[in-house]
């Protein structure tokens, strides 16, 4: 991955966005204070089998979300619901870090019930010791992660990361190896439950809330399932009761139902909260505390397609060499104040100097003529080697050019008749209308009283090589 020095590519800002099954929710930390969230509810029939199919009111809802919000940027950390993607340990043998991502790549079609090129999926390490390196790996089907890919970017929005809320979550439990949790995420038309074991979820399971059940019916079906979650992996071996507690979060999470859970469940039952001091954010929270980490980063999981981490990384190098260019051309006027200071300071001498021969015209005029001819050729021979360094360049006239040069146009080489005070500029112009535009600036400039582009530059509309001449005024 391109990586790019900090001090001339500044790292973006970004929200972070949870997406449910009934509402978007969003909050913008800074130096960890919020500065502004905002939440939207979803309609029903937007999503079918975790696929955005209702593109146009899931985009509706992320606008209405912007507007809400007012977020300052347009990135952001996204995490998505548990339920919709996979987790698989897997112990490689001890390998380096840059052979990890092609040895899971080889274990993809073994570890998940879908193709390989079906799925992203994304790796962590967990431990690693002289046995081997124990990994943690996420996949989700791409046409799950697709869809939301396209509806955020409809939406003016730039996906930086990908990952599941449980993982989100794990984060700001910051679980420690050999702790153990039973997050239950209680909303108003379902809930999840997943089971974490340090970062790493185990396992989800989806509890519905339909038009049929009672508050009460839902509660019981909540803790049926944390029970049998809890009893299943406490008989594999898995659970330990004395590391695990109960997390509860989510629009719901209040304290009535932390206390009816209490009576229920025999692990200890803690609510989570943020600063917003509203569980229904708490995902949103979490994933805008993130630090963004590249796919394929050792130490994190996202999810982001290869091909839209690709055009980060272009982007990235854009902003680069603008900044580059930038730089250059501030170095550029600085050498320009010195120049000036220079040139007042040669035009003072020549003042003295000019003063100076003065008097000796007036001390030499009782002379004889040869000998007064010949100081005063003499006195003009050091005027003339003074002025030398005042001589016109063409070093003003480059700098304009330089000036409004832009990234798009590649001169491959620059020429001066000093003789007919014109420039010759060769290059490639990667656009027909760039290369007119800069045309057009130079004769803003008044800098040059001819400019000539020939026609058959012009002849193809990408990708031209031109040579342009401009005669300098005087």
């Amino acid at each position: 991955m391109f990586d790019l020095p900090s001090l001339l590519v500044p790292q973006q800002k970004y929200f972070g966005l949870s997406i449910g099954r009934n509402s978007l929710r969003a909050v913008e930390v800074k130096n960890g204070q919020v500065q502004t969230y905002a939440e939207v509810m979803l309609p029903e029939g937007i999503y079918q089998e975790g696929v955005v199919v209702d593109q146009t009111k899931f985009v509706i809802a992320l606008k209405q979300l912007l507007s809400q919000g007012k977020f300052s940027t347009m990135y952001v950390v996204v995490c998505f619901s548990e339920f919709l993607a996979f987790n698989r340990e897997h112990v490689l043998p001890v390998i380096a870090d840059d052979e990890i991502h092609e040895a899971v790549s080889r274990r993809v079609k073994d570890l998940f019930p879908f193709p390989e090129a079906d799925l992203y999926f994304d790796w962590k390490i967990l431990d690693r010791n002289q046995a081997g390196i124990r990994v943690i790996v996420v996949a989700v089907q791409k046409k799950v992660l697709d869809s939301l890919i396209t509806a955020l970017q409809a939406a003016g929005l730039k996906p930086l990361s990908f990952e599941p809320g449980g993982g989100a979550l794990a984060k700001l439990l910051a679980l420690k190896n050999g702790q153990q949790a039973l997050v239950v995420e209680v909303n108003r038309r379902g809930a999840y439950v997943t089971l974490l074991d340090g970062e790493k979820a185990l396992f989800t399971t989806v509890v519905n809330y339909t038009t049929q059940d009672t508050p009460q019916t839902y509660f019981q079906n909540v803790v049926q399932n944390v029970n049998e979650i809890s009893d299943y992996y406490k008989n594999k071996g898995v659970l330990k009761p004395e590391a695990v507690q109960l997390i509860l979060t989510g629009e719901v999470a209040t304290r009535d139902w932390a206390q009816e859970l209490t009576k229920r469940i025999q692990y200890p039952v803690k609510i989570l909260t943020s600063p917003l001091n509203n569980p229904a954010f708490n995902k949103a929270f979490a994933a805008a505390s993130t630090t963004v980490a590249p796919p394929h980063d050792p130490q994190a999981i996202n999810l982001l397609p290869p091909a839209t981490q690709q055009l980060y990384d272009q982007e990235r190098t854009q902003t680069f060499y603008r900044a580059l260019i930038a730089q250059i051309l501030v170095v550029m006027s600085v050498l320009a104040v010195s120049s000036l200071a220079v040139f007042l300071t040669v035009q003072l001498q020549k003042q003295n100097l000019e003063n100076q021969v003065k008097v000796l015209t007036g001390k030499l005029q009782n002379q004889q003529a040869e000998t007064q001819k010949l100081l005063l050729f003499n006195a003009q021979a050091k005027n003339v080697v003074t002025l030398s360094p005042l001589r016109k360049t063409p070093r003003n006239k480059i700098a304009a050019i330089l000036s409004i040069l832009p990234a798009t146009i590649h001169v491959s080489q620059l020429d001066y008749d000093d003789n007919k005070l014109m420039f010759t500029i060769s290059g490639l112009a990667e656009r027909r209308e760039e290369l007119l535009a800069f045309k057009s600036k130079l004769e803003d400039t008044q800098e040059f009283r001819q400019i000539t582009l020939p026609l058959g530059s012009l002849e193809t509309p990408i990708n031209i090589k031109f040579t342009m001449t401009l005669v300098s005024n005087l």
